[in-house]
């Protein structure tokens, strides 16, 4: 990982709180993965929990690594020794942090996150040169990683932070001094780390704490969470929702199903969206754009849009595909739902779901309700595998679906559906990440595929 900048061996040992005895170097890139590293880099031997960082140093210098970041000294080799390798990078970065002044927005939030950060980030960059968060890196070391892509050139950074434990987000705001942030959403993610729902607005409010007097906070004014922190920030405030400096008058879709939308106050736009709820994600983004003098909404939201790895629609053999298997929680869940009841559909509007992992004690009632969700919304069809896919069956099928069952396998899954599944019909896969879900869609191209040759 490398950007426009450079660095001394010295300017690195003392912002990590170490020490260098070895030759004097500089260097532009750093390394956290010998299968990528380059000459030049220096390694930081990050440990895992089945791996041992410092097996790799040996590796790393002999493809080139000026030194390597250890927790011990190991003979040999150029080393910079700390007591622990994950804060040195988190230390490192915070030293980036410092050599640069500009706006710098941090995100959080239960749902959106990446998807918001995605259409803010293009929308700046129709008039700064924008570094973001790549993928979904928000954790310790991700959010590190991201922000020494800063370089020079560096206008704006967008940083996505998430959060499965508390201290987490005020220790990501501490490296990184954002001027800005916004928590998208609260509900009910990693309930399992934090046991309830205003547990979770108490880790997500650390984004917030993490702000000075000068900074900027965006309220979403349609989450009464979100209001509440909001209400506590002494500097300035930007609503948006239903209500507040920009505001969602109306929404329709178009006769491709995407989403129309008029916003105060730059007017109407259309999107490849379909859920309604995605709007919210929307109206953050004009709210950012506009503070940052943007005047360009709709290409670069829609080139966003374009791009996401996020509610994906497309057609297989007349069938249309909603592909929203990256992860799931229950709001996820309860929006992916409501957006299947809403598609056009001339068959049957099918739900294919994976089960909803790190919601703790609550897990078997919220998988009961998404089940219910079901039958509010009028699917006809339901497949379930995965953790208390028996909750959600049961759910489904007391609130009036008429097919209901739980089906283990994604083979087993994709077979079904290529039995039962007829030109015309909705079908929506979604599950946690680790239901990998779109293994039943590849499974079901497959087979259908197959049966048309």
């Amino acid at each position: 990982m490398s950007g426009d900048w450079l660095y001394t061996s010295d300017q690195l040992a003392k912002a990590i709180g170490s020490t260098f005895s070895g030759i004097a170097f500089s260097f532009s890139s750093i390394s956290h993965d010998t299968r990528t590293l380059e000459k030049g880099d220096v390694f930081f031997a990050l440990s895992g929990e089945n791996f041992d960082g410092n097996a790799f140093a040996e590796q790393a210098f002999e493809k080139g690594a000026f030194a390597v970041v250890v927790s011990k000294d190991l003979d040999g080799i150029p080393c910079i020794v700390v007591n622990d390798v994950q804060q040195a990078i988190q230390d490192f970065a915070a030293f980036h942090r410092k050599q640069y002044s500009i706006p710098i927005l941090a995100i959080t939030g239960s749902c959106g996150k990446t998807s918001c950060k995605d259409m803010i980030a293009s929308l700046l960059a129709t008039v700064y040169t924008v570094v973001k968060t790549q993928g979904n890196f928000n954790n310790e070391i991700g959010c590190p990683l991201s922000i020494l892509q800063m370089d020079a050139e560096t206008e704006f950074l967008v940083l996505e932070m998430g959060a499965n434990h508390h201290g987490e987000i005020a220790r990501l705001c501490e490296i990184a001094q954002p001027t800005e942030s916004v928590i998208t959403m609260i509900g009910a993610a990693h309930l399992e780390g934090f046991g309830s729902i205003d547990e979770v607005a108490k880790a997500k409010s650390e984004i917030m704490s993490g702000l000075s007097p000068e900074g900027c906070f965006y309220v979403n004014n349609n989450d009464a969470r979100c209001v509440a922190i909001g209400e506590r920030f002494s500097g300035k405030t930007i609503p948006f929702g239903t209500n507040g400096d920009v505001s969602l008058n109306n929404i329709s879709f178009n006769d491709n199903g995407e989403m129309v939308l008029d916003i105060n106050p730059i007017g109407t736009i259309c999107l490849p969206l379909y859920a309604e709820a995605h709007a919210q994600n929307v109206l953050l983004a004009v709210a950012v754009g506009l503070r940052h003098g943007i005047t360009e909404f709709e290409a670069p939201l829609r080139a966003a849009c374009s791009t996401t790895s996020r509610f994906k629609v497309h057609s297989l053999l007349g069938r249309e595909i909603i592909d929203d298997t990256y992860n799931a929680n229950p709001d996820s869940m309860r929006v992916a739902i409501e957006a299947l009841s809403t598609r056009p559909c001339a068959g049957q509007r099918i739900a294919v779901l994976g089960g909803m992992l790190e919601l703790g004690e609550d897990a078997e009632s919220l998988h009961y309700k998404t089940g219910s969700e079901l039958g509010k919304h009028g699917i006809t069809k339901a497949l379930v595998r995965g953790p208390y896919a028996e909750a959600i069956v049961a759910g489904a099928l007391e609130s009036g679906v008429v097919q209901a069952q739980v089906v283990e396998e994604h083979g087993d899954m994709a077979k079904e559906l290529a039995q039962s599944s007829q030109p015309g019909d909705v079908i929506l896969f979604k599950g946690s990440r680790g239901m990998a879900m779109e293994k039943v869609i590849h499974a079901l191209s497959e087979h259908l595929n197959r049966a048309e040759s």
